[in-house]
């Protein structure tokens, strides 16, 4: 069953909107006026690093809860890689996506079997195909 999925982008200015029609996110409002053109960049590529970071652990944490897994935290870091293409126009590489799971020991060979058994999630699976997407789970 598909579903659509609606997001738009309003640019006035210097200040770029992003309608997400999402409850919880609400807008997401750039205002660039205080910055130069060439100080404006990466944006994009933090949005999409934050939507593969949000996914794989919202993935993570709901194999955590199905298996009554009592956590305190969930923390993680997304790094992205730049580098240009064989045009040499700049494209993101990869995505290395990092998680610590704050857990009791008792817990850490279950935590460990979620961190196995996720491999992807929504997002880093449909950028699999073309870009490398790497993911390392761990109980801190």
């Amino acid at each position: 069953m598909s579903r659509e999925i609606v997001v738009q982008f309003v640019q006035e200015g210097d200040v770029c909107t992003i309608h997400t029609g999402s409850p919880v996110l609400g807008d997401i409002v750039m205002d660039y006026s205080s910055y130069p053109e060439d100080a404006r960049g990466g944006n994009s590529s933090i949005l999409l690093l934050s939507a593969a970071l949000s996914c794989y652990c919202g993935s993570i944490r709901a194999a955590l809860v199905a298996r009554d897994i009592p956590f305190r935290a969930i923390r993680a870091t997304a790094k992205g890689i730049k580098r240009p293409n064989a045009d040499g126009a700049m494209r993101l590489a990869s995505i290395d996506i990092s998680v610590a799971v704050e857990a009791d020991e008792a817990y850490a060979e279950k935590v460990d079997h979620c961190a196995a058994i996720i491999k992807q999630c929504l997002i880093t699976a449909s950028l699999f195909e073309g870009i490398d997407v790497k993911h390392s789970v761990r109980r801190a």
